[in-house]
């Protein structure tokens, strides 16, 4: 739906403080719309059709507005019939149904149902689509007046509770929000993106199903949500990943779907165009089938971080926690596919490795905390045969920084990260080195590639915009301050209208990958309330040092737990 003639200007905005989105049209007379657009909200408990209701609203003059309905079902494999009355439209086809209702003139013509229309000063217009509705229901019964009202204040108090109230604020809240936009409700479970195969490489082969849950996104989600006080988003998440790893045990996955099922097996649409060109189009991602070991460590930080915050790791659930540590213990120094879930061969990432360090690290912690039974003597061997692996293997030719895998004499953007998790200390000069070469070999303008060393795919990538928030927190670590507020302020400056973020950027600011994508607001919201509560110490005590996630008393750099 958008509003026709010549010279139509818009602006996108959400109604603060809500998921309620603002799409305002202005023409060269002056003449002004307001199309807002949501889906109802009234609240937990309560069960809702899949809808969106529009509110078109003429504050002055006269506009002409277009309305088109083409719904596709089954990925665009059949076209649906369609059936036009005085309540609306209606969609029809073997794999699915979706209604329109609307009491403006609708016509049948092409692929789909078309609407023309004129409102002027004063004037208002409600428009429903409900999916799943197999008949057209009259607007009315769908109060979508009261239903705007209750979502509105559904969203307020939601973002009520935070209990941030540092700096970019905005900015914070809206990741907050989209967060909350992609958690499915019935579990508890977040998708790392709504979207599939937006290419991250147009025209080439990067595209990829982001519409699972990565146990990888769970640990950074959940502590993103308790530093800005959604507790219970965030016990739900952590419980949600605990069911499934007391049901899989030893085959636990990296990625499932919101219901905690395996994903199904990756396909490839060959009858979709894809986004200029980009082919193929995925349904599925194979990323699931694959070993990466850094999930070791997520889990059993995500186990620490729930004790720390007044959870309850119980006795039964300690015995699997214990299970999973015992077989980091058997598979640390095994290959693995590694964050970036490269589709070549097999190989020792520095980063996996780090994170079974950190996997043994929390579980010695978590487990001497509660007083638990474990073979903490060969658990506290195995974390010291890791680093010192990671030492002696995982460096560069020359010895003096971290390399992206054993063997390899260029860096990636992960190693950013071992200060992060408390491997080592930022200020170590083989941290600094690697930092150091992440910005000569992998910075551009104030983002960062993933890396530059061959993954065993066609084509390039964009710059993958976590890793410029992480190289924010290794700044913050480090004690520069001012640099990190740059960068950080920086990398805000290149979002969308709507404060939304991609995956990954040009170098010149173009959205790539799927959109909006969870990833990076996670590193987002971690960098940015890192960043802020250094600056709130440095207010007050003067030097400054900002300490890393939850290293125990055990861990390298010496530091007791910080919540």
């Amino acid at each position: 739906m958008g509003a026709s003639g010549s010279g139509i200007k818009t602006r996108l905005s959400y109604e603060p403080g809500t998921n309620v989105l603002e799409h305002t049209f202005q023409a060269p007379d002056g003449s002004e719309a307001v199309l807002l657009d949501f889906c109802p909200e009234v609240g937990s408990g309560h069960i809702l059709m899949s809808e969106i209701h529009r509110r078109l609203s003429v504050l002055r003059g006269t506009l002409s507005f277009r309305l088109s309905f083409q719904p596709r079902f089954g990925y665009a494999r059949e076209v649906p019939t369609f059936e036009v009355n005085r309540y609306g439209a209606l969609a029809q086809a073997p794999a699915g149904s979706a209604s329109l209702s609307t009491y403006r003139p609708l016509r049948i013509e092409g692929g789909g149902v078309e609407g023309s229309f004129s409102l002027s000063a004063g004037q208002e217009e409600w428009f429903v689509f409900a999916h799943g509705s197999e008949v057209v229901t009259p607007l009315e019964a769908f109060q979508p007046a009261q239903r705007l009202e209750s979502t509105l204040q559904y969203w307020r108090a939601w973002s009520s509770r935070s209990t941030y109230h540092g700096r970019w604020r905005t900015a914070v809240e809206r990741s907050a929000l989209l967060l909350k936009l992609l958690f499915y409700r019935p579990t508890g479970a977040m998708v790392a993106a709504p979207t599939t195969s937006l290419p991250e490489d147009p025209g080439g082969v990067r595209n990829w199903d982001y519409r699972f849950t990565w146990i990888r996104d769970t640990a950074l989600a959940v502590r993103s949500l308790f530093r800005l006080g959604f507790e219970e988003e965030a016990v739900n998440f952590i419980y949600w990943l605990l069911t499934l790893i007391v049901r899989d045990r030893d085959r636990l996955r990296v990625l499932y779907d919101v219901e905690g099922r395996s994903p199904p097996p990756e396909i490839e649409l060959t009858h979709l165009e894809g986004y200029r060109g980009s082919r193929p189009i995925r349904v599925g991602n194979a990323a699931h089938e694959q070993v990466q070991h850094d999930m070791f460590g997520n889990v059993l930080d995500v186990a620490n971080l729930l004790e720390i915050h007044g959870g309850v790791v119980s006795v039964d659930l300690w015995r699997e926690l214990r299970h999973l540590v015992n077989r980091v213990v058997e598979v640390w120094d095994r290959p693995d596919r590694g964050i970036w879930e490269v589709r070549g061969p097999p190989r020792h990432f520095v980063y996996s490795k780090a994170m079974c360090w950190v996997a043994l690290d929390r579980a010695i912690s978590l487990g001497g905390r509660l007083g638990m039974v474990a073979d903490y003597e060969t658990w506290e061997g195995t974390r010291e045969a890791v680093r010192e692996s990671v030492l002696s293997r995982g460096l560069t030719r020359d010895g003096k920084a971290f390399a992206w895998y054993y063997g390899a004499d260029g860096v990636d953007a992960s190693l950013l990260r071992l200060p992060v998790v408390g491997f080592i200390p930022a200020q170590d000069p083989r941290m600094q080195e690697t930092a150091r070469r992440v910005e000569s070999e992998l910075v551009s303008g104030p983002l960062v590639y993933r890396y530059k060393l061959d993954d065993g795919l066609p084509g390039t990538e964009g710059t993958f915009l976590p890793c410029a928030f992480w190289l924010v927190e290794y700044y913050t670590l480090r004690g520069e301050l001012e640099r990190a507020r740059r960068l950080l302020e920086e990398l805000l400056s290149r979002s969308g209208p709507l404060g939304l973020l991609p995956e990954e950027m040009t170098p010149d600011g173009k959205f790539l990958g799927n959109f909006p994508q969870a990833f990076s607001h996670l590193a987002f919201l971690l960098a940015s309330t890192r960043l802020n509560d250094a600056l709130e110490r440095r207010r007050s005590v003067s030097p400054v040092s900002s300490p890393p996630d939850e290293p125990s008393r055990h861990g390298v750099s010496g530091s007791s737990i910080n919540g």
